[in-house]
């Protein structure tokens, strides 16, 4: 699905969030977790958790660069974060699993900006086998 995004403020892309609350964002991923985990590694989980992370403001919506997200692991972690290409690793997966879609943005002279990543419901017919203590 091509899209031509602009790059802009968060809350421009209000419209491609597919969760009314932050509560619900937070549930599905308890969902996609329980059934995924073990398909990340634990540095990938990392990742994924500073995702979801960012994600929260426009729930299930991020778009700040790898490089701002690296950068607060690294900060939180005392300098022992996760590499970019573990941070890549954990969205190809993620996008191969449905967890989440990756969208391009251009600035406005037409280059490229940072990616626009849009997390997905979980599957609605799947039996909710969540966990509420989930840990990452």
């Amino acid at each position: 699905m091509a899209m031509n995004l602009k790059a802009g403020n968060l809350e421009e892309f209000n419209p491609l969030s597919q969760f009314s609350t932050l509560e619900n964002f937070l549930h599905d991923i308890e969902g996609w977790l329980f059934d995924h985990k073990h398909d990340f590694s634990k540095g990938e989980l990392v990742g994924m958790k500073w995702l979801v992370h960012f994600s929260s403001k426009v729930p299930g919506v991020c778009n700040l660069p790898i490089g701002t997200i690296l950068k607060a692991i690294h900060e939180d972690y005392y300098d022992h974060g996760i590499s970019r290409s573990t941070f890549k690793k954990m969205l190809l997966k993620a996008k191969k699993l449905g967890i989440i879609s990756v969208y391009e943005t251009a600035k406005q002279n037409g280059s490229q900006s940072s990616n626009l990543y849009v997390f997905n419901r979980y599957p609605a017919n799947e039996t909710a086998k969540t966990n509420s203590n989930l840990k990452f």
